[in-house]
């Protein structure tokens, strides 16, 4: 299994083999961890600390993009629950559905694509999949520049944070 959130300029990248983890670090080399050699007693450290992480992670919940609101203690203890219950019962570490997954950048950008072309967004991805092939650049290359058009920029902007009246008023009280 191998880490599925590397990013372009990761220095560290790391992948899994078995019980072997190998962290690969850029332009320096491998370093191995075989969870075999560690004390049981460590192994049950690492899960606690595994598990208070994302428990907490899971209270990490943005500002409201329509109202700018932050969330309530209530929302995060929510959130909370709704892990450690998903967990009591056998679910699997990534935790889909209510919340689990936010949208990713392309995600931002295809959707407003679709709106200022008035389509579908399944045509949106079609279509923009070709493009990026006829000119020979990945789709997130294709999606980033295509993202700098006003038109595009601006409806990316409304998807993400709603309606922008009253913000250049805000904007000016911070003068």
């Amino acid at each position: 299994m191998t880490n599925e959130k590397v990013k372009s300029n990761a220095v560290v990248t790391a992948s899994w083999e078995g019980s072997i983890l190998t962290l690969a670090v850029k332009d320096a080399g491998n370093v191995t961890f075989n969870m075999d050699t560690v004390a049981p007693t460590l192994i049950e450290r690492a899960a606690m600390h595994g598990f208070e992480q994302r428990l907490r992670d899971r209270a990490a919940i943005g500002r409201d993009p329509k109202t700018g609101a932050s969330a309530t203690p209530q929302d995060k203890f929510n959130r909370i629950q709704a892990l450690a219950t998903h967990y009591a019962n056998g679910g699997e570490w990534e935790m889909r559905g209510e919340g689990g997954k936010r949208k990713t950048e392309a995600e931002f950008i295809l959707e407003a694509l679709a709106a200022v072309q008035d389509t579908d967004l399944e045509t949106m991805r079609e279509r923009v999949t070709a493009a990026a092939e006829k000119r020979e650049v990945t789709v997130d290359a294709y999606l980033k520049k295509v993202a700098t058009s006003p038109a595009v920029a601006q409806k990316v902007a409304k998807i993400k944070f709603g309606n922008a009246e009253g913000a250049d008023e805000m904007l000016g009280d911070l003068e």
